[in-house]
């Protein structure tokens, strides 16, 4: 059986500088990072999107992405999702 474990939202982090709060959580020992991705459709708030996610590992953040697509149409941002980050 899985332990739990400690799961930290990017929303909780500081907005003018989230790789720094991404950060803080790799420094902490943690693992994961939790991602929302809210389009304003499926949900009505509006987050992060795939240029937040390749920011991030420009950045250096090599933290598991636990992210999660509260998205009307996900299909349609499979591909911005798994492109890499350019450097």
């Amino acid at each position: 059986m899985l332990s739990p474990f400690l799961v930290p939202s990017l929303l909780a982090g500081d907005h003018a500088n989230l790789a720094a709060s991404a950060t803080i959580v790799t420094q902490l020992g943690l693992p994961w990072l939790h991602v929302d991705i809210m389009d304003g459709h499926f949900v009505p708030n509006l987050t992060f999107g795939p240029g937040t996610v390749a920011a991030l590992r420009r950045a250096g953040i090599e933290l598991f992405l636990d992210t999660h697509l509260m998205l009307d149409e996900p299909e349609r941002y499979i591909e911005p999702f798994v492109r890499p980050a350019p450097v």
